[in-house]
């Protein structure tokens, strides 16, 4: 019986208070500063004479391997390399103005100028996108912006006693939301 008791009480000490919440957020992650390939020269055999197809395996942001074949069939000069090159895209900066916050765009980082608390944030999938409610009484029409960046479209709601900004992504991505004086900066990686 004594044992059975020091038993529970063990499972007890070691138990989380809430099972639910997640041991890991996409802002606990450690950000490293990604190294971008930016070029590979292959040289074939002297035998090759048809380039077949081209096989890329890539690992994706949930660390799952993938492949993607591209289909070539076309003669080829052994005596040259094949050169592959791969040039980041960069995104200028991007103004827009909501009214009650502004929003900038470089690169991959977004910053919303708003003195504003946050009261929650969180992301959902599928389209992914972060939601970020600020403490407001605020009572406007429903602004959608859309941009031609990595970021799609924003959504700014207002909901009495706060508004939500919803940002809508055009992929996965991790990121990181930092406190500022002048406001907030999402960082995504």
């Amino acid at each position: 019986m004594r044992f059975l008791i020091f038993l529970c009480m063990v499972s007890f000490s070691i138990a989380r208070i809430n099972p639910f919440e997640p041991v890991v957020s996409p802002e606990s992650v450690v950000k490293k500063t990604p190294k971008y390939f930016e070029e590979a020269k292959v040289y074939l055999p002297n035998d090759a004479r048809i380039l077949k197809r081209i096989i890329f395996e890539y690992q994706t942001v949930s660390s799952d391997i993938k492949q993607k074949e591209i289909t070539i069939n076309k003669d080829i000069d052994f005596h040259s390399p094949i050169i592959i090159t791969h040039k980041p895209k960069g995104f200028g900066i991007i103004k827009s103005d909501f009214g009650i916050f502004k929003l900038y765009i470089k690169n991959k980082k977004i910053f919303i100028s708003t003195k504003d608390k946050i009261l929650r944030q969180f992301f959902l999938v599928k389209p992914f996108r972060i939601v970020i409610d600020f403490k407001r009484y605020s009572n406007f029409y429903t602004i959608v912006k859309k941009f031609n960046t990595f970021l799609k479209k924003v959504v700014v709601g207002s909901h009495g006693n706060f508004y939500r900004v919803v940002l809508y992504f055009d992929a996965t991505y991790k990121y990181k939301i930092n406190k500022t004086p002048e406001g907030i900066e999402i960082e995504l990686y």
